[in-house]
Order: C-alpha cells, then sequence, then structure tokens
C-alpha cells in the first residue's frame, strides 16, 4: 500500500563534484508540531521525471522511522530547489 502527500523538509545532502545530489538525513515536523530527524539508512533508486515542465529528481530511499524500516520518496523541486517527502511504500 502506497500513502501519498507532500510534506516540506529540510533535507541534508551530499553533492559531489560533477553535482550528483546524495541525500543524508531530512527532518519534517509532524501533525503535533513534533520535528523528527530521520537519516537515510540506503538509496535504492534515484529517476528524473518531468511533469507540467517541472523537473524533479525523486529518490526511492529506505530508513529506520520510529523503530521499523520504512521505504518512501524524496523528491527535489530543481525549478524550485525545494525537498519533500511524497509518498511512504508499505
Amino acid at each position: 500500500m502506497e500513502r501519498k502527500f507532500n510534506i516540506p523538509i529540510q533535507l541534508f545532502c551530499v553533492v559531489s563534484t560533477m553535482g550528483d545530489l546524495t541525500p543524508v538525513r531530512f527532518k519534517y515536523e509532524t501533525p503535533e508540531h513534533q520535528i523528527i530527524t530521520v537519516p537515510v539508512l540506503e538509496i535504492l533508486a534515484q529517476k528524473e521525471t518531468r511533469l507540467a515542465g517541472t523537473r524533479e529528481l525523486v529518490y526511492t530511499c529506505a530508513a529506520d522511522i520510529e523503530g521499523t524500516r520504512q521505504l518512501f520518496y524524496l523528491t527535489y523541486n530543481v525549478n524550485l530547489h525545494r525537498w519533500s517527502l511524497t509518498r511512504f511504500l508499505t
């Protein structure tokens, strides 16, 4: 099952000399206004998409969130220079 949403996040990443982005960890705010920091354990896939002229980089990642291993998508909007947590895969 997939849960879709679009949560803005603060993301720490490593940028290679070639300009490749590698997410390391991110922070997001829960509906209860709690700040959660999530270290990215593994990047499973990366792809570039274009939707209505908007270029995005989509990373399929794995992390331990609240004690369970979760798969999720992190999306970087190249035009706006913004990161978001777009969906969880369960």
